[in-house]
């Protein structure tokens, strides 16, 4: 039996309340990453709420200067509703969103795929292809200042004189002048690998590493350990065209992707931790990649609730 249908005011709610949720440093994406999966009209509802949001703030000084001089308060009385919204949802907004507009705060844009890959092109031409449940969060609206706050996107960034991306992954900041690259973001990990150009790879606490185009770095996150190792160009963001391709990858980065492409919640025995991978699984296979990565491993998979965990061969 499937569950009643929430109300467009109930999900309306929900949306502004996520879309201030997002915006804390402490966001939990994975359960508005939940979220949005449960029913299309989540996402369509976020979309709209932050288009609103948007709005509001590029409206922010006329809606300033009215509240200084009191012009709203002796306004001719209009009974004809807005045309592209709603009496009840311009209350909400005015309550949960245009107040803080107000104080002329640039809003973060926050991007976000679901089950499929979403491509998106920001301002200065600079493209963005998203995988699955992944977000991008452009802070202050400021497409020169990115945010990937979880899962893997592809960068495509022409050459401008003076302009410099600036992508924040975890605890480090990937710098770019004029490239294509990718970053991969696990709890464990983070991942940049170049096709095309030089990037910067700044960790928090320590010096700077240039990737090369053909190079790839992979960052032990919260151990300081970074290494360089070769990687194809045309391997770089291979899920593009459906492949996951791995050359002595970390098993905790190669069941984050599968965690990521399947949507299911995917963990490693203790013992299988340090094992690398290296070989392509195809995304096609869907659920079947756990089997494809077990054979080719020789370990074994198995279901764990509603998911699925790996542990040495002969374990049940």
């Amino acid at each position: 039996m499937s569950a009643p249908r929430q109300s467009d005011d109930d999900v309306f709610d929900q949306a502004v309340a996520w879309h201030r949720a997002l915006a804390r440093d402490d966001a939990d994406w994975d359960a508005y990453m939940s979220w949005l999966d449960q029913d299309p009209a989540h996402r369509v509802t976020f979309d709209e709420v932050a288009l609103l949001d948007r709005m509001i703030e590029d409206h922010a000084p006329s809606l300033q200067r009215e509240e200084d001089t009191g012009v709203a308060d002796h306004a001719p009385q209009n009974t004809r509703k807005p045309l592209w919204i709603g009496g009840s949802i311009a209350a909400a907004l005015a309550a949960a969103i245009a107040l803080p507009m107000l104080t002329k705060t640039p809003a973060d844009v926050v991007y976000h795929a679901a089950a499929q890959s979403r491509s998106i092109t920001l301002a200065g031409d600079t493209r963005v292809t998203l995988a699955p449940r992944s977000s991008l969060v452009v802070q202050a609206g400021d497409p020169t200042k990115l945010r990937l706050a979880a899962g893997e996107a592809y960068f495509a960034v022409p050459h401008v004189a003076g302009r410099t991306l600036s992508i924040r992954a975890g605890d480090y900041d990937v710098r770019d002048i004029g490239t294509r690259f990718s970053v991969n973001l696990t709890p464990s990990f983070l991942t940049v690998a170049v096709a095309e150009g030089n990037v910067s790879v700044q960790p928090q606490t320590g010096n700077a590493a240039a990737v090369p185009a053909g190079k790839q770095l992979l960052a032990e996150r919260g151990r300081g350990r970074a290494r360089l190792s070769t990687v194809v160009a045309s391997d770089v963001a291979s899920w593009r065209r459906g492949r996951l391709v791995y050359a002595n990858a970390p098993l905790d980065v190669v069941v984050a992707d599968l965690s990521r492409y399947t949507g299911k919640r995917v963990s490693v025995d203790q013992r299988l931790r340090n094992r690398r991978f290296s070989g392509v699984l195809a995304i096609a296979n869907g659920p079947g990649m756990f089997r494809d990565l077990a054979e080719l491993m020789s370990i074994s998979s198995r279901p764990d609730g509603a998911g699925v965990r790996f542990v040495p061969v002969g374990e049940r």
